[in-house]
């Protein structure tokens, strides 16, 4: 199994993301259902951890999401708020991957922090994903394998 690290960021009001980002509450995702759709494909095919959704689905609050060029959701990010902002999950479709669109997600939800006075940002991942968050201004606070 792959090293997980945590990670910390104290939000900055960054420039607004390109691609762009939609950032938007839970209930308003929720009346997409085609949105919907999308993000329980993709959870089902690249998590294989339904159970761990579903225990956090609770807490999410806003979900960052990008559109391909035919308004298709093809990337993620989902936001649980306690006090500080949890990053819970970032997907992206397959077809769209290598587009800066995991970046974008990223980005924006620290815009989005920002502007809601949020205290930080934490996430937990596989260190193979280290080089994609420092770039967005986190860093590592500890590791656990």
């Amino acid at each position: 199994m792959e090293t997980q690290l945590h990670y910390f960021c104290e939000p900055t009001d960054l420039p607004p993301s390109q691609p762009a980002i939609e950032f938007v509450a839970v209930q308003e995702f929720l009346a997409d259902e085609a949105a919907c759709k999308e993000l329980w494909g993709l959870l089902v095919t690249q998590f294989n951890t339904r159970s761990k959704f579903l225990a956090i689905w609770q807490g999410v609050r806003y979900i960052a999401l990008h559109r391909d060029g035919d308004g298709v959701a093809d990337g993620f990010l989902l936001v649980t708020t306690p006090v500080n902002w949890q990053i819970d999950y970032v997907v992206v479709h397959e077809r769209s991957r290598g587009q800066g669109i995991a970046l974008a997600l990223v980005k924006e939800t620290i815009r989005q922090a920002f502007r809601f006075n949020a205290p930080y940002v934490m996430l937990t991942s596989k260190a193979s994903l280290r080089p994609l968050y420092e770039a967005c201004g986190f860093t590592v606070v500890n590791s656990r394998s």
